[in-house]
């Protein structure tokens, strides 16, 4: 496995990371058994890859949960993360809180590596930066979690608007922006 540094986080990571939703939802939404997720998480470990990324929003965190009961969690970069704005309804602050607290409890972990504020869309961006992400630095000088990140509406966003803006103020650690087959102008453009 390679590995490579991620982020502003000086974190080492496999460069395949194990992504707990889309279609599969670690094979939960094709009929696969919690057994059998757990040792899909399992083989992927011992495999070299130790970043494993979930959000509330899939339902797989008892299943990371479960599998990383037997792991150390030095060994593992573990991430998620939590809307602030759905379906253009805003989450006040205490809501994403209680949300990373439920993932905590919900991973069986005192801390996550990656916080992720998900979806963050160029019309969204003032809010999360002005009334999100101070509540979640709060939080994270509690020690919930190490690095604070974005990630991307894809479509929404297909100039990367929200990335051009959030790089440059440093704020954010960790970037997760759309990148695919049909949409490759973040090589360029982030």
């Amino acid at each position: 496995m390679d590995y490579t540094t991620l982020g502003r986080t000086g974190l080492k990571v496999s460069v395949a990371g194990l992504g707990t939703g889309g279609g599969s939802r670690l094979g939960m939404k094709t009929g696969k058994t919690k057994a059998q997720s757990v040792a899909l998480i399992h083989a992927a470990l011992d495999h070299g890859i130790n970043l494993i990324d979930t959000a509330e929003q899939y339902k797989t965190e008892p299943i990371v949960g479960e599998a990383l009961k037997t792991v150390p969690r030095d060994k593992v970069v573990l991430c998620t993360k939590h809307h602030d704005v759905w379906m253009r309804e805003r989450t006040p602050p205490a809501e994403v809180v209680a949300g990373l607290d439920n993932s905590l409890r919900t991973l069986g972990t005192d801390h996550v590596d990656v916080f992720y504020v998900h979806s963050v869309r160029p019309a969204n961006y003032d809010y999360t930066m002005s009334v999100t992400v101070p509540a979640l630095l709060k939080e994270k000088e509690k020690g919930k979690f190490r690095f604070l990140g974005f990630t991307e509406a894809g479509p929404p966003d297909p100039v990367h608007e929200m990335a051009g803006r959030a790089i440059p103020e440093g704020v954010i650690d960790v970037l997760m922006f759309a990148f695919s087959m049909l949409q490759q102008n973040g090589r360029r453009a982030v």
